[in-house]
C-alpha cells in the first residue's frame, strides 16, 4: 500500500507540474459585444403583424493561452464563453444540452512553422462567413430573418463540420491557407456535455461522420479574397439516405481603391424524406447565389447593395418559389465602437410563396 501510495503520490506531482508549467505561458482575455435594434414588417398571408420591434444581442469572452512546448513547437489554446440573444420576431434561440455557449472556439492548436494542428471545435478556418454583404453586419439573410416568424434558406455556412468536435491541419501557403477538417459526428451528442473525464457510454449519434477541405487566400494578390470549400457527409441510414451528401462553397471578393465587389456561390444537399423530384431515394439541392458591391465614401463611411437568391427543389412547390434577399447597408467606424444601419426586403422567404416583408436593423458592435 506504501509503495503504492508513494507511486501516485509522484505521478500527481508530475501532472501538476506540467501544470505549473503552462502558467508562466502568455494569456490573453478578448471579448466582442454586438447590440441591435430591428423592425420587421409582415405581408405574407400568415403571421402578418406589423411593427414588430424588439432588441437582439451577442456577447463572447475568449480566453487564449500560447507558449512553447517542451519539444520546441508552439502551441495555442483557448475557448470562449458565447450567450447571443435573438431579435425579435425571428426564430427560437432556444439551446439546449451542449449549447453553442459552451462550445464556442474549444481548441488547443500545435504549430510547427507554417503547419498547424487542431483538435477541439469552432475553432478552424470554415466557410461559414458572409462575403457580399459589405457595409453591413452578419450574414445577408440575418437582416430579414424573422419576417413572417421564419428564417431564411440562404445558405452560408453549407452545413460545415467546423463547429463540432474533430481534429484537423492547416497549411499555411503564403498564398492562403488550406485545411483538411474531420468531425466522427455533423451534430452534437449527448456525451460531448459530459466533460473529458464523463461517461461516454451515453453517446446517442443520429449521424455520420463529416470531412471537409478548404482554402481562403489572396493568391499573392492585392485586395483579393478568394474562399474555396467542399464537404461530405457519410451516409447513414439507408433508407432515407442511401448517399453521402456533398457541400460545396466559392466565393470571391475584391477591392480597389473606394470600390468592393464580391459574389458566392453555395450548394447544399440534404436526404429527402418525401417521395418527390424522384422519390425518398434522391438528395434534394439547395443552391444559393449572391453578389455585393460596396463604396467607401470617406474612412470611415461606406455604402453596401447586395442581391440573393436561393432555390430548393425539395418539392415541386419549393421549386417553383425562388427566395429573393436584396438588402442596403451604411456602415461608420466611430474607431473602437463600429455602428450603421440595414434595410432589406424578402420575397418568397424560405421559398413559399407569398411569405413577403422587409425590415430595418440598427448596429452597435466593439472588439476588446
Amino acid at each position: 500500500m506504501k509503495n503504492k501510495l508513494l507511486t501516485t503520490t509522484a505521478i500527481a506531482g508530475i501532472a501538476f507540474a506540467g501544470l505549473n508549467s503552462v502558467s508562466v505561458a502568455q494569456t490573453t482575455v478578448t471579448g466582442n459585444l454586438d447590440l441591435t435594434y430591428k423592425g420587421i414588417s409582415n405581408k405574407g398571408s400568415s403571421n402578418k403583424i406589423n411593427n414588430v420591434r424588439g432588441f437582439g444581442k451577442e456577447t463572447q469572452i475568449n480566453l487564449t493561452n500560447k507558449g512553447k512546448l517542451n519539444n520546441g513547437m508552439d502551441y495555442v489554446a483557448g475557448f470562449s464563453i458565447e450567450h447571443d440573444g435573438a431579435e425579435l420576431g425571428t426564430q427560437s434561440n432556444a439551446t439546449t444540452a451542449g449549447s453553442a455557449m459552451f462550445n464556442e472556439n474549444v481548441y488547443i492548436d500545435f504549430i510547427s512553422g507554417k503547419t498547424t494542428f487542431t483538435i477541439g471545435a469552432d475553432h478552424i478556418q470554415g466557410p461559414d462567413y458572409e462575403i457580399t454583404n459589405i457595409a453591413g453586419i452578419g450574414d445577408l439573410d440575418e437582416i430579414v430573418s424573422g419576417i413572417n416568424n421564419t428564417a431564411a434558406a440562404f445558405i452560408t455556412n453549407i452545413g460545415s463540420p467546423y463547429s463540432s468536435f474533430g481534429f484537423g491541419v492547416t497549411q499555411d501557403l503564403g498564398i492562403g491557407k488550406a485545411s483538411v477538417y474531420y468531425s466522427p459526428s455533423a451534430a452534437a451528442r449527448a456525451g460531448d456535455s459530459a466533460g473529458g473525464f464523463g461517461d461516454h457510454a451515453s453517446y446517442v449519434d443520429s449521424t455520420n461522420s463529416v470531412y471537409e477541405v478548404g482554402f481562403r487566400g489572396n493568391l499573392g494578390v492585392k485586395g483579393l479574397d478568394v474562399g474555396l470549400w467542399y464537404n461530405n457527409t457519410a451516409a447513414n441510414d439507408k433508407a432515407t439516405n442511401s448517399s453521402s451528401l456533398g457541400n460545396y462553397k466559392a466565393s470571391l471578393r475584391y477591392t480597389t481603391g473606394p470600390i468592393t465587389g464580391a459574389v458566392a456561390l453555395a450548394e447544399q444537399e440534404a436526404a429527402r424524406t418525401g417521395a418527390s423530384l424522384g422519390g425518398a431515394s434522391a438528395n434534394s439541392t439547395k443552391k444559393s447565389t449572391s453578389i455585393g458591391l460596396g463604396y467607401a465614401l470617406d474612412k470611415n463611411t461606406s455604402v453596401g447593395l447586395a442581391h440573393g437568391r436561393t432555390t430548393d427543389d425539395d418539392t415541386q412547390a419549393k421549386k417553383d418559389n425562388k427566395e429573393k434577399i436584396t438588402t442596403l447597408s451604411v456602415g461608420y467606424s466611430l474607431g473602437p465602437v463600429a455602428t450603421g444601419v440595414s434595410v432589406g426586403k424578402a420575397t418568397n422567404l424560405r421559398n413559399v410563396a407569398g411569405q413577403d416583408g422587409s425590415a430595418a436593423m440598427l448596429h452597435f458592435n466593439t472588439r476588446f
